[in-house]
C-alpha cells in the first residue's frame, strides 16, 4: 500500500523551501553523524544547484560553546540534524536569520523550523533528519539525493527492527523509482559487501554470534561444514558473491546456531530484514550497502574529519573517498580497544540504569557507541537504559554524556532526549536527542547529583507503562 504525506505537513516543507530558495548567502550546520553528514550533503547539493553562495559547517553538538562559530556569521544559517532542541540556545546568541530542518523532538514552534513532530510523527523512527532535507529539496524538484536520505536513516537506526517505516518508505520508493536503490529481504550483518565471509562473522556485533566473533578459524569452519567455498578462483568471496541457496542455508544456520543459545528472539529477528543497496556505488565497496556506507559516515565524524564524509556524499570518489576509508580503519580499531576496555573494566549500576566512566581512555566521540555496543557485546543485559561519561575534549571542566537504549525499554515509556536535556539544564549543562540515543554535558562536578537525579527520571519515565 503507498504511503500519503499528511498534506499539511508537505505544505509546510513547501512553504519554509520557497522562503529558503530566496536566500543568496547561507551556511549550513549540521550534527557530525552519519544523518548529519547526509543532511549536509543533500542541503549543499540543493543550494549549490540553485547557484547559492553556500559554505558548511558539521559539529558533534549545538552548544553553549560550539554556538559562538557561528552566531558572528553574515550568511543565513540553516541546521539540519539540530536547532529545534536548542532553539532557545539559537535565540539567546541573537542569531538572526536562521532555518531549522530537523527531526528531534522540538523545544517550540518557529515560523522558520520544519519538523516532523508537529505532524504527529516520531522523528526518531518515522523520518530521518536526511529525510527531512530530502523532502525540502524534492518540493523544490531535486530528487537525486534520495538513496543518500536512506543512508541517513540506516545511520540513525530508524531500520533497527528490521526494516524503514512510514515517511522513511517514501523515499525508499521515490530512490527505486530513480533507479538508486534495491530492496531486499535478506541477512543485515555488517560487511555484506566489504569483507570476506569468515570477517563478517567474525567481526559481527549486531547481534554478537557466540563462539563465532571473533574467531576466524571457527567461522571459517562454521561456513565450509555447510559446503559453502570460502574462496572463488583464489578470490575471498563476501555474502553477495554467494548464490541465493547460499545465502539461505548460511542465514538459516546462524539464525538455528543463536536459537541454540537461548539467545533472545527479537535480537535474532534484527538480524534479518530489509538492506538497503545503492546500485550506483561499485560492487564490494562499503557506499553499496546504506548499513555500511552510514558506518564509514559515523567514522569521519567520530574521528573528527565530518566534512571528508560530506565530499564523499557529493561525489567524490578520489583523494576524500581514500581518505575515509583509511579514516574507517582506525575507527574500527578504536571500537575494539574501547569495548576491550569495557569488558576488563565492567560497569556500575543504579536502580534504573547501567553505567560507566572512560576514565580517559575513550574518546568522548567514540564513547556513545562503544555504549551501543554493549548491548550486543553483552556486556550489559537489555533490561536498562546504558550511560557513559568522556572527558570534553573542549571544556576539562566539563563531562560529556553519552545515553543508549533499546526498542524494548522505549516501548516502556523510555525517552533518553527528553530526560537528559531536563536533567543537565538543572545543572547548567545541555543535551538531548531522541528516545533511543542521546548526550549531554555537565560540569563535573555535578556528576553524582546527575547520576541519582536521572535515576529519578528514567524511574519516572518506566513507572508511568505500569
Amino acid at each position: 500500500m503507498k504511503i500519503e504525506m499528511n498534506p499539511e505537513f508537505w505544505n509546510e516543507i513547501c512553504r519554509i523551501s520557497k522562503e529558503l530558495s530566496k536566500e543568496d548567502n547561507l551556511l549550513v550546520v549540521s550534527h557530525h553523524d552519519a544523518d548529519g553528514i547526509t543532511s549536509c550533503a543533500i542541503m549543499v547539493d540543493l543550494l549549490t544547484g540553485l547557484e547559492k553562495d553556500t559554505e558548511f559547517m558539521t559539529i558533534k553538538q549545538l552548544d553553549s560553546n560550539t554556538i559562538k562559530n557561528i552566531k558572528d556569521t553574515d550568511r543565513t544559517v540553516v541546521f539540519t540534524d539540530m536547532g529545534s532542541g536548542q532553539l532557545s540556545l539559537i535565540k539567546e546568541n541573537k542569531i538572526k536569520d536562521f532555518y531549522i530542518i530537523d527531526h528531534h523532538t522540538p523545544e517550540a514552534s518557529h515560523e522558520k523550523q520544519i519538523n516532523p513532530h508537529f505532524f504527529g510523527y516520531d522523528g526518531g523512527l518515522e523520518i530521518s533528519a536526511s529525510g527531512m532535507a530530502y523532502f525540502v529539496a524534492k518540493s523544490l524538484g531535486n530528487m537525486k539525493m534520495a538513496h543518500l536520505a536512506i543512508v541517513g536513516a540506516v545511520g540513525d537506526m530508524q531500520d533497527s527492527d528490521g526494516k524503514l517505516h512510514s515517511l522513511n518508505r517514501i523515499i525508499m520508493d521515490d530512490a527505486i523509482e530513480q533507479g538508486l536503490l534495491k530492496v531486499r529481504h535478506d541477512l543485515r550483518l555488517f560487511g555484506r559487501q566489504s569483507r570476506p565471509l569468515t570477517q563478517m562473522l567474525a567481526y559481527a556485533s549486531d547481534p554478537i554470534l557466540p563462539g563465532l566473533t571473533g574467531n576466524e578459524a571457527a567461522c571459517a569452519s562454521f561456513i565450509q561444514n555447510l559446503g559453502i567455498p570460502l574462496r572463488e578462483n583464489e578470490r575471498w568471496r563476501t555474502y553477495v558473491d554467494l548464490e541465493f541457496s547460499e545465502r539461505k542455508k548460511l542465514t538459516t544456520a546462524l539464525y538455528i546456531h543463536l536459537l541454540d543459545l537461548n539467545t533472545k528472539e527479537f535480537i535474532i529477528q534484527g538480524m534479518i530484514g530489509e538492506v538497503y543497496t545503492l546500485l550506483n556505488e561499485e560492487k564490494g565497496t562499503e557506499l553499496r550497502d546504506a548499513k555500511e556506507f552510514a558506518t564509514l559516515l559515523n567514522a569521519c565524524g567520530r574521528q573528527g574529519q565530518p566534512e571528508v564524509g560530506v565530499m564523499v556524499c557529493l561525489g567524490d570518489r578520489e583523494k576524500n573517498w581514500r581518505m575515509a576509508k583509511n579514516i574507517l580503519q582506525k575507527h574500527r580499531k578504536m571500537l575494539r580497544e574501547g569495548i576491550e576496555f569495557l569488558e576488563k573494566r565492567g560497569i556500575e549500576e543504579m536502580e534504573n540504569f547501567y553505567y560507566f566512566d572512560s576514565q580517559g581512555r575513550i574518546d568522548e566521540n567514540i564513547i556513545g557507541v562503544i555504549a551501543g555496543m554493549a548491548y550486543g557485546a553483552r556486556i550489559i543485559p537489555p533490561d536498562r537504559p546504558i550511560l557513559a561519561f568522556a572527558d570534553d575534549n573542549d571544556d576539562p571542566k566539563m563531562l560529556k554524556i553519552s545515553a543508549r537504549a533499546n526498542w524494548s525499554l522505549i516501548r516502556k515509556g523510555l525517552h533518553l532526549g527528553n530526560a537528559l536535556r531536563e536533567e543537565s539544564r538543572k545543572l547548567d549543562g545541555d543535551g538531548g536527542g531522541h528516545d533511543i540515543a542521546a548526550g549531554a554535558r555537565i560540569p563535573k562536578e555535578c556528576r553524582d547529583e546527575f547520576l541519582k537525579n536521572i535515576d529519578r527520571k528514567f524511574g519516572e519515565q518506566l513507572r508511568r507503562s505500569v
